[in-house]
């Protein structure tokens, strides 16, 4: 009797120790488990925080790259407009110039070789001569529209006897009863009047017709013209004083 009770004893004692000991693996493997549960939840978040991110600096570089392109494409848009109106200004302001040439050239076609107009017969004595100071030639052939060649006729005499006063010079000066510059209403190339003075050979010229003189006056005064046109322009910082 004694030593079945002490069997039960040491068996209930193996049994108490045996559950203690899983109550400590058990323990053990709730805490390990907890602090796997607890490291994988931070790795989680961590992985999460740094996809995140990754995600959030893409869309950041994608919107600055777009936000970029639009930025270029505006300024382009906005230069292109810019130019355009420009040139639609120059246009427009080509468009006032050409119409402002057509007008005189019609004046000048008007007045240029009417020989009941003393101006228009001074003017063309002055043409003369002044090619015949340009050209400084013994000789000299004087070239001008048909419908004033009775009129220039006329003035080449003086205008000889004036050179020769001035220079000391004789010069020979004949009207080419040939060749005449273009009509006033000529379709390919008006003449407004004035001459033109070749020597001899024709490998000289002095250009003095209207149309000439014309291009000379609004070539040297061309900036005025503009000025009194369409005002100075704001973007220029000098001006020239002898325009």
């Amino acid at each position: 009797d004694t030593f079945c009770v002490w069997s039960q004893m040491e068996q209930q004692a193996v049994t108490k120790q045996i559950n203690q000991m899983v109550a400590f693996i058990k323990q053990e493997a709730n805490e390990k488990a907890h602090e796997i549960l607890i490291k994988a939840e931070e790795e989680f978040n961590i992985e999460k925080l740094r996809l995140v991110e990754q995600e959030k600096i893409k869309v950041r570089t994608e919107f600055e790259r777009k936000h970029k392109q639009i930025e270029i494409q505006n300024r382009i848009a906005f230069s292109n407009e810019v130019n355009a109106a420009r040139l639609k200004v120059l246009q427009a302001r080509d468009d006032v110039l050409n119409e402002m040439k057509k007008v005189v050239m019609q004046q000048l076609q008007t007045r240029g070789g009417d020989p009941k107009n003393a101006a228009s017969k001074e003017l063309l004595s002055k043409l003369i001569l002044q090619g015949l100071y340009q050209l400084m030639e013994a000789s000299v052939v004087v070239r001008c529209r048909k419908s004033d060649s009775t009129l220039v006729g006329g003035l080449i005499k003086d205008a000889a006897a004036q050179y020769k006063q001035h220079t000391g010079k004789d010069v020979a000066v004949t009207l080419d009863s040939v060749n005449f510059l273009p009509a006033s209403d000529d379709p390919h190339d008006p003449c407004a009047g004035g001459v033109k003075l070749y020597t001899p050979d024709g490998k000289i010229a002095v250009d003095n017709t209207l149309n000439a003189r014309l291009q000379v006056v609004l070539a040297q005064k061309l900036p005025d013209i503009k000025i009194m046109l369409f005002g100075r322009s704001l973007q220029r910082k000098h001006i020239d004083s002898d325009i």
